[in-house]
């Protein structure tokens, strides 16, 4: 496992625990809030409660949303950082296969050698056995 696939696990898991906290956070102040709606007995008092309960609902699904669009904006970065350190440091496998891919492209040539050149004042040849 890469730094980048411990990274979005590591995120993952924050995700999910202050999802959980949140949570529990919420259904604890209700757990209070109807303890106090079942001893009073004024029917305004309970209405008072009552929508105070649902405010706190609504509170607790508005944070669920923006933890989750937090959470996937910072996974899109870490993605799109991957994306580029991949472009810039290729694997193994990326690198057996470009060469592969221009040996068969010297081949075809009928040649031995492959001359390459990096931007304007950089060059390389490349042979092939």
């Amino acid at each position: 496992m890469n730094e980048f696939e411990k990274r979005m696990n590591a995120l993952c898991r924050q995700y999910r625990a202050e999802r959980a906290q949140i949570t529990k956070d919420t259904y604890r102040h209700i757990g209070h809030i109807n303890n106090a709606i079942s001893q009073s007995e004024y029917p305004e008092v309970r209405e008072a409660l009552r929508a105070e309960k649902e405010r706190l609902y609504e509170a607790m699904r508005t944070s669920h949303k923006y933890n989750r669009v937090c959470y996937r904006q910072q996974l899109e970065m870490l993605e799109e950082e991957y994306l580029l350190y991949r472009e810039n440091n290729p694997s193994g496998r990326q690198l057996r296969r470009m060469m592969a891919l221009l040996c068969d492209s010297a081949e075809t040539k009928g040649e031995k050698t492959l001359k390459i050149a990096f931007g304007d004042n950089r060059h390389a040849e490349i042979s092939f056995s």
